[in-house]
């Protein structure tokens, strides 16, 4: 859903999903050499991801100007 529809429910939602996968998919502590850096990288892109989300997250409650205004 996009455009402020359950935005509470979405961001929880990509949390929850993306918090397993990170340490799961991406375990660079486990890697030599060029590998590990490629897997650091992708890492810390989905630790950034996930700090988006809990923005959003945080940010879900306010009212935004362009919303459809469908939520919680």
């Amino acid at each position: 859903m996009g455009a402020g529809v359950y935005p509470a429910i979405g961001s929880v939602t990509i949390v929850a999903v993306l918090t397993p996968i990170t340490a799961a998919m991406h375990d660079f502590w486990t890697m030599e050499g060029q590998d590990r850096q490629n897997e650091q990288i992708h890492f810390l892109k989905n630790v950034g991801l996930l700090g988006g989300a809990m923005v959003f997250m945080a940010l879900s409650q306010t009212t935004w100007p362009v919303a459809v205004g469908i939520g919680l």
